[in-house]
C-alpha cells in the first residue's frame, strides 16, 4: 500500500463569531496517498478554496489536524511555515501567475534561487522539467509569447522545481478551452503518478474528473468521497 502523504483529520474552519459566523469547512477527514491525484469538486462558495489553502499551509484551521508526510503542518508558525511551503508544496494557480518579465526558463531559475540551489543544479533541474513538459523550444519565451496551455505547462514545471511532496492546483483550466484544459490535467496527473507525490485539483469541470484517481465533493463545507 502506498504511503499517505496528506492526512486531514476532523478539519474545520470558520470565519466570524456569533450570528455572523460562517463555517467554510466542517469536520473534513480524508487522506491522499503517494502517486494519487484527487479532484476536489463543488459549487462556488462551497469551501473548495478554503480547504485547499489549509492543505497548502496558507491558512490555519479552526479545529483539526493537517499532516504532510507525517508532520503536523497545521501547528507550524512563522518562518517554519513559510519554509515548509517553499520546500514541500507546489502551487498551480488559475491564471498561471507567471512573472511577465521572466522567460519560461527564468521562472524556474528564480524558484531555484529561492530554494538555495546552486546555479548548475537549478539549470539542470529547470531544463529537464521544461523538456519533460514539452516546452524545450519555448524556454526563452516570455509569458505573452505563449498560449494559455503553454503558460500552464510552465506553471506545472515551476510547481515541481522544489520536488514537492504535495501539488495543489486551484482551477488550473479555468482560462483554457476544454481540449487544452484536459491536456493540462492529464499532464499534471502523469507527473503526480510518475513522481509518486500527492495532488489535489480544485475544479468545477465534471468533464475532467475521470482523469483523477478519486473525487472529493464539497458542499456547504462538508466533504464526502465518491
Amino acid at each position: 500500500m502506498a504511503a499517505s502523504i496528506l492526512t486531514v483529520d476532523r478539519l474545520s474552519r470558520h470565519f466570524g463569531t456569533g450570528d455572523s459566523r460562517v463555517d467554510a469547512v466542517k469536520q473534513a477527514s480524508f487522506e491522499i496517498q503517494a502517486g494519487e491525484i484527487v479532484a476536489l469538486v463543488g459549487p462556488s462558495g462551497s469551501g473548495k478554496s478554503t480547504l485547499l489553502s489549509i492543505a497548502g499551509a496558507l491558512l490555519r484551521p479552526s479545529e483539526g489536524v493537517v499532516k504532510l508526510g507525517g508532520r503536523d503542518i497545521s501547528s507550524l508558525k512563522g518562518t517554519s511555515r513559510t519554509r515548509m511551503r517553499l520546500e514541500s508544496i507546489g502551487f498551480i494557480f488559475q491564471g498561471s501567475n507567471l512573472v511577465s518579465f521572466l522567460t519560461a526558463l527564468e521562472q524556474l531559475q528564480f524558484m531555484g534561487k529561492m530554494l538555495g540551489l546552486s546555479a548548475t543544479e537549478t539549470d539542470v533541474r529547470a531544463k529537464q522539467l521544461l523538456e519533460e513538459l514539452g516546452m524545450e523550444k519555448r524556454m526563452r519565451h516570455y509569458p505573452e509569447q505563449m498560449s494559455g496551455g503553454e503558460r500552464q505547462r510552465v506553471a506545472i514545471a515551476r510547481a515541481l522545481m522544489n520536488e514537492p511532496e504535495l501539488v495543489l492546483a486551484d482551477e488550473p483550466t479555468a482560462s483554457l478551452d476544454s481540449q487544452r484544459g484536459r491536456q493540462v490535467v492529464e499532464l499534471l496527473a502523469d507527473e503526480v503518478h510518475r513522481r509518486e507525490v500527492a495532488g489535489i485539483i480544485v475544479t468545477h469541470d465534471e468533464r475532467l474528473i475521470d482523469v483523477c484517481d478519486r473525487v472529493l465533493r464539497i458542499s456547504d463545507g462538508e466533504v464526502r468521497e465518491e
